[in-house]
């Protein structure tokens, strides 16, 4: 069981936050006089940046709209989910937490932000759905799915019948890779 978590291999910057009015200016006066930087979810973020690489991909403008089922609306009526991959303690997998049936049907598109890759992998939804091999996570409900973190097929401890490989195979063989 993990009782304290701390950010690394990361940096500080300075960004604006949207800042709810639960947050009084006395909490956030007695936060800056730590001066500890803030952690902020990385998933988060990267529904943010990511952005202007989708535009330039659809071809269209677009918004961070968090809406039931996708995370991004774009102009010609595009509505992409959006996953950054976790890389795991092995070392060997990322992982897109919570993407299952939940999002079927709600989303066109499916974009996956692979830090590994430096790239952004986009997939149509309903190839995506057709394809995948969803690894049910029992302590939260929910659908994971899993990918090479070299998004090589083969090499040390990587078998041939896998749900990582098949979805490592899907992302290869149907998405579009955007370099970031």
């Amino acid at each position: 069981m993990v009782t304290k978590r701390e950010q690394k291999d990361g940096r500080v910057i300075n960004l604006p936050v949207y800042v709810s009015n639960h947050i009084t200016d006395e909490m956030i006066r007695l936060f800056l006089e730590t001066g500890k930087a803030m952690s902020v979810n990385a998933g988060r973020i990267s529904e943010q940046v990511v952005l202007p690489y989708l535009e330039t991909h659809f071809k269209c403008k677009g918004e961070v709209v968090d809406a039931d089922g996708y995370d991004h609306l774009f102009k010609n009526g595009i509505k992409n989910e959006h996953k950054k991959l976790v890389i795991t303690g092995t070392k060997t997998t990322a992982i897109a937490k919570r993407l299952g049936k939940n999002k079927e049907g709600k989303c066109n598109t499916i974009s996956f932000h692979h830090p590994a890759q430096n790239a952004i992998y986009v997939i149509n939804a309903d190839t995506f759905y057709k394809h995948v091999s969803l690894n049910r996570d029992k302590y939260c409900n929910t659908y994971d799915v899993m990918f090479y973190r070299d998004m090589q097929l083969d090499g040390k401890g990587k078998r041939k019948e896998s749900y990582t490989r098949d979805n490592t195979e899907m992302l290869l063989t149907y998405a579009t890779k955007i370099e970031l």
